[in-house]
């Protein structure tokens, strides 16, 4: 009887092990954004300090979970799992984190939809939550298709940034104007990546709409020589049709990105 008992205690240890998913620990707050919504509360180690930003989308999940600067010292000292990560930790990530056996997974840097649906099942594998992660995608699609079942895109809309940039094709900015269904003009004037605000051009030919990111932030003091603080520039945004968006919905490229897209969207059809 005491060798069965014995037989049953070990058993459940070794499905209890079995069933245990991943502990983790995030080292950026691109990375933070996908373990808060995908991974079990009691996965999560500790997220980045910028996980309570207001540029962090998930910072309200955020308040119960320790937060730890991206350093081996402090990282391994939890002795995580599974390290995930965008852009913290450094060039050396993998090696500084994954020498102690943690699992060390780097997300991409998407410049559109289907690249943040690569992070999305790259992260819920990794966190072994795939039918939450697939959960996930099934709904950012839906409203995708929602977004393209609508009219074609005939308003033009420029890209603003308190730095003095806008976004040209190849940006996570791009793909949300496309989603929305409006045209950026910055892309469909040759611009890729991130160039200068053509403070000029707006001036002379203003767009009907404009898309103005991170003027809202509560970090853009250093921003305020930039050409888009200019008085004829600001005089613009005030006359024109303008869609503010929360630095939380396009710090990282993420699902959210499709709040961004409906925003843009719904001012788009007042105007038509």
């Amino acid at each position: 009887m005491k060798r069965f008992s014995a037989y049953i205690i070990s058993a459940a240890a070794v499905i209890s092990c079995a069933a245990a998913k991943p502990r983790v620990v995030s080292l950026d707050y691109c990375s933070d954004q996908y373990v808060l919504k995908l991974a079990d509360p009691d996965q999560i180690f500790a997220v980045s300090r910028g996980a309570d930003k207001d540029y962090s989308h998930m910072r309200s999940a955020a308040d119960d979970h320790a937060r730890i600067r991206p350093t081996p010292e402090e990282v391994l000292s939890l002795e995580p799992d599974l390290v995930l990560r965008q852009w913290g930790g450094g060039v050396n990530a993998a090696e500084a984190f994954g020498r102690f056996g943690a699992e060390v997974i780097s997300l991409g840097y998407p410049d559109d939809f289907e690249g943040v649906e690569d992070n999305i099942r790259m992260a819920a594998e990794a966190l072994e939550q795939p039918e939450r992660g697939e959960k996930l995608i099934r709904e950012m699609q839906s409203r995708l298709d929602a977004l393209a079942a609508q009219n074609e895109p005939t308003q033009r809309a420029l890209y603003v940034t308190p730095g003095g940039v806008t976004a040209g094709s190849h940006t996570m900015i791009d793909s949300i104007l496309k989603a929305a269904g409006v045209i950026n003009i910055a892309a469909e004037n040759g611009e890729v990546y991130w160039p200068p605000l053509p403070a000029e051009a707006l001036l002379l030919n203003p767009p009907k709409l404009i898309v103005a990111g991170f003027f809202v932030s509560e970090d853009q003091d250093i921003n305020y020589w930039s050409a888009a603080r200019h008085p004829a520039i600001e005089a613009q945004l005030k006359e024109t049709p303008t869609v503010y968006l929360t630095p939380d919905l396009i710090s990282c490229a993420a699902w959210y990105a499709v709040d961004a897209a409906e925003l843009i969207a719904e001012k788009s059809a007042e105007l038509e």
